[in-house]
């Protein structure tokens, strides 16, 4: 068994009165515990626990990642991308992830989080989280599909952190945008239009 990682919300938002084993910790009953269950059904699936398995139960199906290839020897960096500094930041809106987001996800995660969001009407896909950047970033690319050039705001500002060297935005603009499937909420944004290529459309920060 792979031991799971420190839970990540804080005592006052957990309930006491319950205990994980598995965790060792508080928070949930160790017959709830997503994280153990998933680890059950790993080891069913690498042999270890089929004689405790009723074949005649129906079998819960779930998506995983891959296991990423162990490295056998330590690799050294070639170098470093830096974070996106400057600009106009939004500070109001939180985005958070609760225990029940971890689900099926192996920690530790360094995974990068991207996702698909509602811009302007439009579905815009290849947002890529970074809660290190202190800006939000949309691509000329693909500002073009939404609106023309010419309703940007000016901006004096430079950005730093594009490979090292800075980057003059192309201006700013107030964009709609909505978040959630079940619970759809709606916020304005000001994302800084910076023409360089990326493999994303947007960057949040």
């Amino acid at each position: 068994i792979q031991w799971p990682a420190p839970l990540r919300s804080t005592l006052e938002k957990r309930y006491l009165d319950k205990y994980c084993r598995y965790h060792r910790d508080y928070g949930h009953d160790t017959d709830e515990c997503r994280h153990l269950k998933n680890q059950i059904e790993e080891l069913i699936r690498k042999v270890h626990l089929r004689k405790y398995v009723d074949r005649n139960a129906p079998q819960e199906r779930r998506e995983r990642r891959e296991e990423a290839p162990e490295q056998t020897e330590e690799q050294q960096p070639r170098g470093v991308i830096h974070t996106i500094s400057g600009g106009v930041a939004s500070d109001d809106e939180v985005i958070s992830f609760s225990e029940a987001d971890y689900e099926g996800v192996r920690l530790p995660l360094n995974d990068p989080v991207v996702v698909t969001l509602l811009v302007e009407l439009f579905t815009m896909k290849r947002i890529l989280i970074d809660s290190e950047s202190s800006a939000d970033i949309l691509y000329k690319h693909a500002f073009d599909q939404l609106i023309p050039t010419d309703q940007l705001k000016p901006v004096k500002t430079p950005l730093v952190g594009f490979a090292g060297e800075m980057v003059h935005p192309l201006g700013s603009k107030d964009l709609s945008l909505v978040a959630g499937t079940t619970l759809r909420q709606t916020v304005q944004m000001t994302f800084l239009v910076v023409d360089t290529p990326s493999p994303y459309n947007a960057i949040f920060g």
